[in-house]
C-alpha cells in the first residue's frame, strides 16, 4: 500500500504539473495570437488613418468624417445606417473591439460605441491585459498616431483598440475542467497499474519472508524432538550423578539443562508465531471472558510480582468483556505483557491493570513505571528477537519474542497492540479488541 501509494503520489504530481505546464502554454499561445492580432489591426489603422488625420487632435466634424462609426467626446453618438460607412469601420467592428482617440496630452476625443471599461493610461504604449474576474478581462495595445501635417510626422495623438478576452476566459475554463476529468482518470489508470508494479516489487520480498518464516518453523519442529531427548539424557544423568564426588560434573549438567529449557522454550515460541501468523478458521475460535483470563494471569504473577518487589495493581477491571477468539492465545498475550511490564519495572515501581469496555471494543491496557521506550525505538519493539537491553534480558532468560507473540496474538484476534511511551516515564501497552456477543 505504501509503495503503490508513493508511486500514485509521484505520478500523480508529475501529471498534474505536465497538464498544467500545457494548458497554460495552450492559453499564452492562443494570448499571443490576440496580442499579434490587435498589433496588426493597430499598425493597420494607424496606416489608413496617417493621411486623413485633420491637424488638431480635438473633436469635429473633419476627425468625424476620418472615423466613421466612432462616438465624438461630448457629442452625440449615432451609429453609422448606410452601407459605405458600415464597411469604412468594419475593421473597427465595435461588437469585437473597442476603439479609443486621444490627443497628444491624453485626453479622449473618440471612442467606439458603448460602454467601455476603463483601459490602460493614455501614453503606455505596446500590450497590456486590465480586469480581475474571469468574463471581465481585456487586451489592450496602444500605439502612437502620427499624421502628414508638419515636418518630422510629429506625433497627433494615441490609438487604444482593445478585445475583450471573454472567449479566452471560457476557453480556459473549460479546458481546466476537461484536464482535470483525463486527469481524474488518469490517476484511476495510474492507481491500478502502480497496485500492479507494487505487486510486483513486492513479490519476491515477500516470497523471501513466507521462506524465512517456513524456514523458521521447518528448523524449530525438527530440532523440537532430538532436543526433547538430549534434556531427558541430560536429567537423567543429573539424576544419577553424585554431588559430593563430582561437584563440576554436576554443575556442569545443571548447565546444559538450563541453556537446554531455554533452547526448548525458543524453539516453541517460533512454532506459535508460525502457527499464530497462518490463517486459521473461525470455527475455532469461541466466545472468551476476557476479565477472567486477565484474573486468571494476574493472581499467578502476583508472587512473581512480590518477589521482585514491584506492587501489581488490578482495580480496574470491566465486570463483563467477552471477545471471540482462542483463550490459550489471549492467555498468553496477558501473560507476555504482564511479564514484560514487571521484568522492566523497577524495585517498589508499580505495574497497573485496566480492562475497559468502549464501545464495540474491549481495551487491555497494562501500565508500568520502568525506564520507558524511545520514540525512535518504539517501532521495533514488536520485531522478533528485538532487546532494547539485552544484557538484562540475557539475565531474566528473555527471547526477545514475547512481544512480537503479542502483536501476532492480537491481530490474529483482529486487534491491535499500541504503545504510549518516553524515555524515563514508564510506558502504556493498549490492546484493542472487538467485542464478542
Amino acid at each position: 500500500m505504501r509503495l503503490a501509494g508513493l508511486s500514485l503520489l509521484v505520478m500523480g504530481t508529475l501529471l498534474y504539473a505536465a497538464g498544467f505546464a500545457m494548458g497554460r502554454l495552450l492559453l499564452q499561445t492562443q494570448e499571443t495570437a490576440i496580442r499579434r492580432e490587435l498589433q496588426s489591426l493597430a499598425g493597420t489603422l494607424h496606416d489608413s488613418l496617417k493621411p486623413a488625420l485633420p491637424p488638431e487632435a480635438r473633436p469635429s466634424g473633419a476627425l468625424a468624417a476620418v472615423l466613421p462609426g466612432l462616438c465624438l467626446a461630448g457629442k452625440p453618438c449615432i451609429p453609422p445606417t448606410d452601407l459605405i460607412h458600415r464597411h469604412a469601420i468594419s475593421a473597427s467592428d465595435p461588437d469585437r473591439y473597442k476603439l479609443r482617440v486621444f490627443n497628444h496630452h491624453g485626453v479622449l476625443i473618440a471612442n467606439s460605441p458603448g460602454a467601455l471599461p476603463v483601459r490602460q493610461k493614455p501614453g503606455l504604449l505596446g500590450w497590456a491585459l486590465t480586469g480581475e474576474r474571469a468574463g471581465e478581462r481585456w487586451g489592450t495595445y496602444a500605439i502612437h498616431l502620427h499624421h502628414s501635417h508638419g515636418p518630422g510626422e510629429p506625433i497627433w495623438g494615441y490609438l487604444q483598440i482593445s478585445s475583450s478576452l471573454e472567449h479566452l476566459d471560457a476557453e480556459a475554463n473549460r479546458l481546466w475542467w476537461l484536464g482535470h476529468g483525463v486527469f481524474l482518470l488518469a490517476m484511476v489508470g495510474v492507481a491500478v497499474a502502480s497496485w500492479w508494479l507494487a505487486g510486483l516489487a513486492m513479490a519476491p520480498l515477500l516470497e523471501a519472508y513466507r521462506r524465512q518464516e517456513q524456514f523458521s518453523a521447518d528448523v524449530a519442529h525438527e530440532l523440537r524432538t532430538p532436543l526433547a531427548n538430549l534434556l531427558a539424557v541430560v536429567e537423567a544423568e543429573r539424576s544419577t550423578a553424585d554431588p559430593s564426588t563430582s561437584n563440576m560434573q554436576v554443575t556442569s549438567l545443571d548447565r546444559v539443562l538450563a541453556q537446554g529449557r531455554r533452547l526448548q522454550q525458543l524453539i516453541a515460541d517460533l512454532l506459535l508465531l508460525a502457527s499464530l501468523e497462518r490463517s486459521s478458521p473461525q470455527g475455532l475460535k469461541e466466545v472468551c471472558d476476557l476479565t477472567e483470563i486477565v484474573m486468571d494471569v494476574v493472581e499467578e504473577f502476583s508472587e512473581v510480582a512480590a518477589a521482585a518487589q514491584v506492587s501489581l495493581k488490578a482495580e480496574h477491571l470491566s465486570p463483563c468483556a467477552r471477545v471471540l477468539g482462542v483463550e490459550s492465545e489471549l492467555s498468553r498475550l496477558v501473560i507476555n505483557l504482564l511479564s514484560n511490564a514487571i521484568h522492566y519495572t523497577p524495585a517498589d515501581g508499580v505495574v497497573d491493570v485496566r480492562l475497559d469496555k468502549q464501545g464495540r471494543e474491549v481495551v487491555l491496557a497494562i501500565s508500568d513505571s520502568g525506564p520507558g521506550i524511545p520514540v525512535d525505538q518504539q517501532a521495533r519493539i514488536f520485531d522478533r528477537f528485538t532487546r532494547l537491553d539485552a544484557a538484562r534480558s540475557r539475565q531474566q532468560g528473555g527471547t526477545g519474542l514475547g512481544l512480537a507473540i503479542a502483536q501476532a496474538i492480537a491481530r490474529h484476534h483482529g486487534g491491535a497492540i499500541t504503545v504510549r511511551s518516553a524515555a524515563g516515564q514508564g510506558a502504556v501497552f493498549m490492546v484493542r479488541l472487538s467485542a464478542g456477543h
